[in-house]
């Protein structure tokens, strides 16, 4: 076989392994499957990519099993054709593609995708940048509001240059989103500003035992997602890199959120290995999300209880 026949037989197995992680969801009814396929379809094939280049995916699954996400991304000549048909027929509003447009010609992104997620009884999609963009160049974007002023005061004070991430919703309730590397070159550097992030943007800290959870984790490779919505900042998450399943439900316990059993079953059965973990804080509300690299379906396999994942 050649590169690129291995790279297509690749990419429709991990297609086949994700639509296969759906029969194993209750959250996901019956009339939200042509959504998810049409988002599937809509990916570039390797044949669309130029030179031959990869696209990246990535799933999410709620500990609680009630919340899913998938995305992908890479080169924007092989993605934006592609996106441009799927939004299409998702009926993107002008505003919204206004705004893609706009912030594409500011940002000139090097990587660029779409992604989907259910949660709370909806379909939710979108799309998003994945590399580096300077702060200076991204903090116009924002306008004049509350969230606005919360965000620069705090990227000022701790003298963050970029963002690592942008995020778009479409749709009714539309939010942006921005990831930010977190300062300090260890782990309790970064443990702290993180523990200070969310005093500043909730106005509560992290549960103690939470944070000295934290605290263990041997690669300093924090960051922190700040969602904007109508003006305001929705949602605060504490990213962070991939950790053995069993730490994940020992973190679960210290932040006082659910884990379904079947967690470890799906993340077995889809993923290759969990790239991130996500606690995620929107109001009263909190929750663990996980995060992890699609498998073929030939390969997911349950994973080891002791095993480190990254």
């Amino acid at each position: 076989m050649s590169s690129l026949d291995l790279a297509l037989q690749r990419a429709l197995s991990v297609r086949l392994n994700l639509q296969i992680s759906l029969s194993q969801l209750a959250i996901v009814e019956e009339w939200m499957d042509i959504h998810l396929d049409r988002w599937l379809e809509h990916l570039p094939m390797p044949p669309d990519m130029p030179d031959g280049q990869a696209v990246s995916y990535l799933a999410m699954f709620g500990s609680d099993v009630r919340r899913v996400w998938w995305g992908a991304w890479g080169d924007p000549r092989g993605f934006i054709p592609k996106m441009a048909d799927y939004f299409k027929l998702c009926n993107i509003a002008k505003s919204d593609a206004a705004l893609l447009d706009q912030v594409g010609e500011q940002l000139e992104p090097k990587l660029v995708g779409s992604w989907i997620g259910v949660w709370g009884g909806k379909v939710t999609t979108g799309w998003h940048f994945l590399d580096p963009h300077p702060w200076p160049k991204v903090e116009p974007m924002f306008g004049t509001h509350e969230a606005k002023y919360q965000l620069k005061k705090w990227v000022d004070d701790h003298q963050i240059e970029r963002i690592e991430r942008f995020t778009q919703s479409i749709g009714d309730s539309a939010f942006s989103e921005i990831e930010l590397a977190l300062p300090g070159a260890t782990v309790d550097a970064q443990v702290t500003a993180l523990s200070e992030a969310f005093v500043h943007f909730t106005g509560a800290p992290l549960e103690a035992a939470f944070v000295a959870g934290l605290r263990t984790i041997n690669a300093p490779q924090f960051s922190l997602a700040i969602r904007i919505r109508g003006g305001k900042i929705s949602r605060v998450g504490a990213l962070l890199p991939g950790i053995a399943l069993g730490d994940i439900q020992r973190m679960c316990a210290d932040a006082n959120v659910a884990v379904d059993a079947r967690l470890g079953k799906l993340v077995g059965a889809l993923g290759e290995g969990i790239a991130r973990v996500e606690y995620g804080r929107a109001g009263d509300r909190a929750g663990v999300d996980v995060y992890l690299e699609p498998a073929d379906a030939a390969t997911g396999a349950p994973p080891s209880p002791s095993g480190q994942a990254n």
